[in-house]
């Protein structure tokens, strides 16, 4: 299948149907083999994001001929404060983007991490990796002998959870909630020059933007470490009780030394 397209985009903008990208696919049915397993004619879009690795996070859509799809997309940012870098990652949950190496990309994601811990147990087990993983010059790629191997590890539902490194979560990431929307392709809707007398029975309409002008942002942060707690609370409880770290210390010694006092005349 060819397809040519012809993409429109709008700035300046709020997030509606007038403004994103629009594409127009000319499917071309005729170059469809008789054979040919798919019961329709159109395109398959793939949603992901681009620093990852299209597998664990990827979302895909249908569009046939003579239809319009809309995909309305919805962000979530996660920021971090680069103070939680003294935290260690076993505790706070996360990893920046340089604090793992990744053998496949330099920027580290748990999906790109999850890829590669997959494809360490497909050569380790199977001796292969499959053909759509990122291939090297000494890793043999998979056959159909493999395939009894391949699916015992698939019913193990391999995943980033028992990984070494351990695949943690992106401390700064974003995420995408998508929406579609169906309609008929109104061919007058387009500019001339994108259907450029084309017969609409061979057409298909993407246009992809953004559901709302804002998006939430999470942000993590580290309000207090343990110099902030001890004089925070050490300051609270001098004012409450009248005491003092000193004040501590000096009921621990009293109370120890009664009890030596007590245990030798005792003796």
């Amino acid at each position: 299948m060819t397809m040519h397209h012809r993409a429109l985009t709008r700035r300046g903008a709020l997030p509606d149907k007038g403004s994103g990208l629009l594409v127009v696919f000319t499917v071309e049915p005729s170059d469809y083999p008789p054979w040919a397993l798919s019961s329709s004619y159109g395109a398959k879009v793939l949603i992901n994001d681009p620093n990852d690795y299209p597998e664990y996070s990827l979302i895909y859509k249908r569009v046939y001929t003579e239809i319009s799809l809309d995909i309305k997309v919805q962000p979530w940012v996660f920021e971090a404060e680069d103070s939680l870098r003294s935290i260690p990652k076993a505790y706070r949950g996360c990893a920046f983007h340089d604090e793992i190496e990744l053998k496949h990309t330099d920027r580290y994601s748990s999906e790109t991490c999850a890829t590669e811990c997959k494809m360490r147990s497909y050569l380790t087990y199977c001796g292969c990796v499959p053909y759509k993983y990122p291939q090297e010059a000494t890793t043999r790629i998979c056959e159909f002998k493999d395939l009894g191997c391949l699916n015992n590890l698939r019913a193990k539902k391999l995943s980033g959870e028992h990984c070494d490194p351990l695949c943690y979560l992106e401390c700064r990431d974003k995420h995408y909630r998508v929406t579609s929307d169906i309609m008929p392709l109104v061919a007058d809707l387009y500019p001339d020059e994108v259907m450029n007398n084309r017969n609409a029975s061979e057409l298909s309409a993407l246009q992809v933007y953004f559901n709302r002008p804002t998006c939430n942002c999470y942000k993590q942060m580290l309000l207090m470490d343990f110099t902030s707690f001890i004089a925070t609370y050490g300051g609270i409880f001098s004012l409450s009780f009248g005491a003092s770290l000193l004040t501590l210390i000096e009921v621990v010694f009293l109370t120890l030394n009664t009890i030596v006092y007590y245990s030798c005349k005792s003796v």
